[in-house]
């Protein structure tokens, strides 16, 4: 035997065959997993299509106040204007630098528009510039920047008024990415991913780090998933800690990587991140949740309190601010020194952060503002019942209304006050219901339906019903100035005692409010003084037939009993529908449909509902404009003349309304701009001991003072001339006679009296002195 002996060891035919057994079956397993895994992969990326290009949530119906828009030559009001700024979170500076700021001179107002959709996709913060030119008490726009640049219109983004909350009891304020603070995404992204720009949707070298991190501090302080495997694990997976569910969160992720920018994904992620609980509801994204823990819009927030929502994305109920302060007080410091640490804060702002309380609202329930102006909504709600279906309604749609946050606010507040000083002063329990309409449009800028503002109970706005009284009085003397050959304004009325026995065989001995007879009055002194007499007389002369017909097309849906009392407002009435019964009489005989809804959109900004004001004549404009004359002297003889000293310098028109026993106070008034119908009562319909000047003509001359008023001017319409008429017998006169009284009347096809009906008193001869140096 050889010292060095070669062993070589050769496997055996049946060893070889195993191998290569082997080799084959691994290779048709690897291809077997790769198309078991090809498909799967196209699976999960169709969930993920589907998802995120699809109604990625079941979204709140948006609703939002109007949208201001000026152009050249449009009235501006700088401080409304102002007002609703602040209303809306914005803050007044020297000098405007960033979103949410405004400055303010008595020519120029300069804001900082925050982002908004217009309809035509997202706008970025702008700087909106407008000058201003005034002419007495009227402000009007000169010129429009935007960015400097000069315009001819501008845009404010609207007021969230609320959301609609779907059924399943997800509330979201989606927030583009443009209109969150660049602090915040960058606070966001120190914490939660680091390299979210650099990674393909998983990061091993994050993963490293974030355990290196977290053994040095001895304390969880960074964690390892990237941003879109959270935005996977939130939007498509269950919270289950499984294999399964981890390689499913990879891949979702890289496919998500793959088919959409790092700016969609960002986006995604900050409206979906689950951030708390309020009771039955999960708060999700940071729009709800800077709502929920601060009352604040996410531009509104500060440096502590984004530091605070980014620390609680860690452990929602773990750091619970209201359960677990000193906790949540400790995440956030951290947070603001990792803020510090990278330069995101400067010494002076971190101090000052890092001394602040946690600010978080005193109670974990989200009331909402108090509901945010419930009464509205509930007209809201109505009108999107008749005009979408409720599948519709569930699609994240956005509602543009006519609702004015500063008219709004300003009513809450004056019902407020004067029903509790009426209250002190007359009676208990008193309840209030306040429209504002814009008269020649029927935009409803503002409702009321009680005293106590937020409550979502009854709205005696839209559901009162009660006897409206003499507010049905110019319906009637409009109905009658229509038969113009044989009424006119200074037309005899008979104002003596009369009765009527009904069916049931008693006896009815109406009354003036006053208690008094005064044998004959004008037609205009009859509605001016509000008489009942003469009006029953009058409205017995044209038939109850033809007054209910009048009635009916002003509005009045209901069957109408056919008796006297019907003439002295028997009918009931809510103050909704007695605002849209007005509008006509306040706008030239012209109706318009109230309403609060002006535009729907679609999520994806398609119109489904527009406004179109049709103004369709109801009367014609001459009747119009004699009840318009008498309803102006109702605010300066009538039973409304205290506003001649409540609001001065105003020509307003009006009128009042007292029902039996005092049970309801009305007032239904007018300036060039707007109508406003006020009503006083108790839900218990007892005596309130207010009359419609002592109670709801307070209430509106209060809050139109505060608001101010434009004074109405009426164009005169062809036919109508100031005329004299004989006092005595209300016919026109072609001569000067002593007992002539002068009112505009219509003159066409007017008989004309053309001799004197009285004796009339001897000139007296002028004396040599009066004819030298006349009289």
């Amino acid at each position: 035997m050889s010292k060095e002996q070669k062993v070589t060891s050769k496997a055996s035919p049946e060893q070889r065959s195993k191998l290569k057994r082997f080799s084959i079956f691994l290779v048709k397993f690897t291809l077997l997993f790769a198309i078991i895994l090809a498909f799967y992969t196209l699976y999960l990326d169709a969930r993920v299509v589907d998802k995120f290009e699809g109604q990625r949530w079941q979204i709140p119906v948006q609703v939002y106040s109007k949208i201001h828009t000026f152009q050249p030559g449009s009235d501006i009001n700088l401080s409304h204007l102002k007002a609703e700024l602040s209303l809306m979170g914005y803050r007044r500076v020297t000098k405007v630098t960033k979103p949410g700021q405004f400055a303010l001179s008595s020519k120029r107002i300069i804001i900082y528009r925050r982002a908004f959709d217009f309809g035509s996709g997202i706008e970025y913060p702008q700087k909106v510039m407008i000058d201003v030119t005034r002419s007495g008490d009227i402000q009007t726009v000169e010129k429009l920047y935007l960015d400097e640049q000069q315009t001819q219109s501008v845009s404010l983004e609207p007021y969230l008024i609320d959301r609609i909350i779907p059924e399943n009891k997800e509330d979201r304020v989606l927030v583009p990415l443009q209109s969150v603070p660049e602090r915040l995404l960058d606070t966001l992204l120190l914490v939660e991913d680091r390299d979210f720009y650099h990674h393909a949707g998983i990061s091993p070298l994050g993963i490293l780090r974030a355990l290196y991190k977290n053994i040095r501090a001895g304390r969880t302080v960074q964690g390892g998933s990237t941003l879109t495997q959270q935005l996977v694990k939130n939007m498509y997976l269950s919270r289950e800690k499984t294999i399964w569910r981890k390689a499913n969160e990879a891949i979702m992720a890289l496919l998500l990587e793959y088919r959409y920018s790092k700016d969609q994904l960002l986006e995604a992620y900050i409206n979906e991140v689950y951030l708390g609980q309020h009771f039955a509801n999960g708060i999700y994204g940071f729009g709800l949740a800077a709502e929920f823990y601060f009352g604040k819009s996410v531009a509104q927030l500060s440096d502590e309190q984004m530091a605070t929502l980014v620390g609680v994305i860690k452990g929602p109920s773990y750091y619970d601010p209201w359960r677990y302060a000193e906790r949540v007080k400790k995440r956030r410091d951290l947070v603001l020194t990792l803020m510090f640490e990278q330069e995101y804060l400067t010494k002076p702002e971190y101090l000052a952060a890092i001394k602040s309380e946690l600010s978080v609202r005193k109670s974990r329930r989200l009331v909402k503002n108090k509901q945010k102006f419930p009464a509205y909504l509930q007209l809201v709600k109505k009108e999107l019942g008749e005009l979408l279906s409720a599948n519709m309604q569930a699609s994240g749609i956005r509602v543009f209304t006519e609702f004015s946050l500063y008219t709004q606010t300003l009513l809450e507040k004056k019902v407020e006050q004067q029903l509790a000083a009426l209250a002190e002063s007359k009676a208990h329990e008193l309840e209030a219901a306040m429209i504002v309409t814009e008269r020649t449009t029927g935009a409803v800028k503002g409702l009321v339906g009680g005293k106590e503002s937020g409550y979502a109970g009854f709205n005696r706005a839209l559901n009162a019903k009660r006897p409206i009284g003499s507010l049905i009085k110019p319906a009637i003397y409009i109905a009658a100035l229509e038969r113009y050959q044989d009424y006119q304004l200074a037309t005899i009325l008979d104002d003596s005692e009369i009765s009527f026995t009904t069916d049931n065989g008693e006896v009815w001995q109406p009354k003036n409010y006053d208690g008094k007879f005064r044998g004959q009055v004008s037609l205009l002194d009859s509605l001016v003084r509000s008489l009942n007499i003469p009006t029953i007389n009058l409205g017995m002369d044209l038939g109850l037939e033809s007054v209910a017909e009048i009635v009916h097309l002003l509005g009045y849906d209901r069957d109408i009993t056919l008796r006297p009392s019907m003439l002295l407002g028997s009918i009931n009435m809510s103050p909704y529908q007695v605002s849209q019964f007005y509008l006509p009489i306040a706008n030239q005989g012209y109706a318009v449909q109230s309403h609060a809804v002006e535009k729907i959109t679609s999520a994806q900004g398609e119109t489904l509902y527009e406004f179109f004001a049709e103004p369709t004549p109801y009367f014609s404009e001459q009747a119009s404009y004699l009840v318009d004359y008498a309803l102006t002297k109702v605010t300066t003889e009538g039973t409304a003349k205290s506003l001649a000293w409540r609001i001065k310098d105003a020509t307003l028109a009006g009128k009042t309304g007292t029902t039996n026993d005092q049970r309801d106070s009305w007032f239904v008034g007018y300036d060039q701009q707007h109508l406003i119908t006020t009503w006083i009562g108790r839900d218990d319909n007892k005596e309130t001991t207010l009359t419609g000047s002592s109670g709801a003509l307070v209430l509106f001359a209060d809050f139109l003072n505060s608001y101010g008023a434009k004074s109405k001017h009426t164009s005169v319409p062809n036919d109508i001339e100031w005329l004299s008429f004989d006092a005595k017998t209300g016919l026109a006169m072609a001569v000067e006679c002593q007992q002539n009284i002068e009112m505009p009347a219509i003159s066409r096809g007017l008989a004309m009296q053309h001799s004197c009906l009285e004796p009339q008193p001897k000139k007296k001869n002028k004396s040599w002195l009066e004819r030298l140096f006349g009289e």
